[in-house]
């Protein structure tokens, strides 16, 4: 396996496995999804994710029935890049929370590097109470 995900499976998996432990229990009628894996097979931007979901129960397709957390790897093969945000699914698309707000497309997002890594680590806890809040609220704010 690559060493970049290896790194990032090591330093967030485990963390993302205790959020969902801890919401199950707190949120019992929710689904919790724990992922990994590699994303972007037939592009050239082979890449990774890690994240966990959260499946709410809805009866309008109108309103979103997800929100996740993911941090993203793309360009494995070359200079690796990543990004970690907590998104809400279509139909909303809304955004709860990103590790870099100025960074919208996957040409933005900074190289791995152990700084970067640090910084993702540092603030990954943001991201983790945005999820929180969001999974609390059971839909994406209205605007």
């Amino acid at each position: 396996m690559n060493p970049v995900v290896n790194e990032i499976e090591e330093l967030f998996l485990p963390e993302l496995e205790r959020l969902a432990s801890d919401l199950r229990k707190r949120h019992p009628r929710l689904q919790f999804n724990v992922w990994h894996g590699p994303v972007g097979s037939l592009t050239k931007y082979q890449g990774h994710d890690v994240g966990i979901e959260c499946i709410l129960p809805r009866a309008d397709a109108a309103v979103s029935d997800n929100v996740t957390l993911c941090i993203g790897v793309c360009e494995l093969t070359t200079t690796p890049k990543f990004m970690a945000d907590v998104v809400w699914g279509h139909p909303s698309g809304h955004s709860e929370a990103a590790f870099r707000e100025d960074c919208l497309t996957s040409a933005e997002w900074p190289v791995v590097t152990q700084s970067t890594l640090e910084e993702l680590r540092t603030t990954f806890p943001k991201l983790v109470q945005a999820f929180r809040l969001a999974v609390q609220r059971g839909a994406p704010p209205e605007h």
